[in-house]
């Protein structure tokens, strides 16, 4: 064997063992480039799928935040912590239950009181009840010396008899006249009945009816209208006749009275014009009548549009009137609504708010009650206060 050959013999498996380890290095990296290429493509196509594939319908509603909605259309955003789904209310849009009503307190009236109060409607269509009999006080050895009566046993209402006789020193103090004279006041079913039958002789039946109301039908009957005049120098004045009236006339809207059957309202009253007739219904009442221009009839349709559930009316100390709901009173002044009977049961609920003792319920003599509230008699509730949920 020769050199070459011996030295070839010993060294073919050196030679053989490095290309192996080259050719197997080169096979590794190959791979690891495949595999690096194959995750690449991969992670480009799953995002590019997602990026193309529609979302997944879960029975979310996605807000647009960019669009605009009508509040009957308007969808539910969707988060982690609110899923809208089929069941969900999306009708209701406003305040939360507890927001949606002022707090109120309530009292409970019987039926019975429809027909009684300061603003009870009198006329020929709704009859005075005389179911419950009220209290009267005659004004003679009662009154103040500052006015006269045309007899002894003249009365009005009780809780009405202090206002006017305050209303009459008042009126005296003013003007220095004393000379103010009642003719009539309180009367019974069979008063009228005579009365009725002496303008009947005297002036004919058609003519009677419109100064004198049917027995039963007389605002005399509840003791809140008075007839007055004036009695100056052995003579009769009414008193737009008299410049000793124009204070009567300017002033008795502020004590709670109001001039109740005039010419212009004649066809809505049935009663002629009365200028001697007066009839109490109250403050802050009689004024506001006054202000408006209306009759009495139409002065309670008015107030039929105000009730707890929608606007109520406010009455400012300045006659000025607002309408709102229960959430911002004024600080002063009066608010009033209207409250109809609930006539499937024996009395009514009337809600009232929260806070304010000073307010008055009457009825209308038709069908429910007018509440009226002093605004200025508000006080921190009591803890025992009847709170209505």
């Amino acid at each position: 064997m020769s050199n070459r050959d011996f030295y070839e013999s010993t060294t073919s498996p050196v030679k053989n063992n490095d290309r192996y380890r080259r050719a197997s290095s080169l096979r590794g990296a190959l791979i690891c480039a495949v595999i690096f290429l194959a995750v690449i493509l991969v992670s480009v196509f799953v995002i590019s799928s997602n990026r193309e594939r529609p979302a997944e319908d879960t029975g979310a509603i996605t807000l647009d935040p960019t669009a605009t909605y009508p509040y009957d259309t308007i969808p539910a955003e969707t988060s982690p912590e609110t899923v809208v789904t089929e069941t969900t209310d999306l009708s209701f849009i406003g305040p939360p239950p507890a927001l949606t009503e002022p707090d109120s307190a309530s009292i409970t009236v019987d039926n019975t009181q429809i027909t009684r109060g300061d603003l009870i409607l009198i006329n020929g269509q709704h009859p005075y009840s005389f179911d419950i009999p009220e209290k009267q006080t005659v004004f003679y050895g009662n009154k103040s010396p500052c006015y006269k009566l045309s007899l002894a046993s003249i009365s009005i209402d009780s809780d009405l008899f202090p206002l006017f006789d305050q209303m009459m020193i008042d009126f005296s103090t003013a003007t220095g006249c004393k000379d103010l004279l009642i003719t009539s006041g309180y009367r019974t079913y069979e008063d009228q009945e005579e009365i009725m039958a002496s303008r009947v002789a005297s002036m004919g039946a058609e003519k009677a009816a419109l100064y004198v109301a049917n027995p039963g039908h007389s605002e005399h009957h509840s003791g809140l209208a008075l007839d007055m005049v004036l009695f100056i120098g052995g003579r009769q004045y009414y008193f737009p006749e008299h410049e000793m009236g124009a204070w009567i006339i300017e002033n008795a809207p502020k004590y709670g009275f109001i001039l109740r059957y005039t010419e212009e309202m004649s066809a809505l009253t049935g009663c002629a014009a009365e200028p001697w007739h007066y009839r109490y219904i109250g403050t802050p009442h009689a004024q506001l009548v006054t202000d408006l221009g209306l009759c009495y009839e139409q002065y309670v349709e008015y107030l039929y549009s105000f009730t707890w559930e929608e606007d109520r009316l406010f009455i400012a100390p300045d006659g000025t009137t607002t309408t709102g709901d229960g959430f911002h009173l004024p600080a002063e002044g009066h608010m009033v609504y209207y409250v109809p009977a609930n006539m499937e049961a024996d009395s009514t609920e009337i809600l009232l708010p929260l806070g304010y003792d000073v307010y008055s319920v009457s009825g209308d003599n038709v069908g429910g009650f007018f509440v009226t509230v002093d605004l200025t008699s508000y006080a921190e509730p009591t803890v025992d206060a009847p709170v209505i949920d």
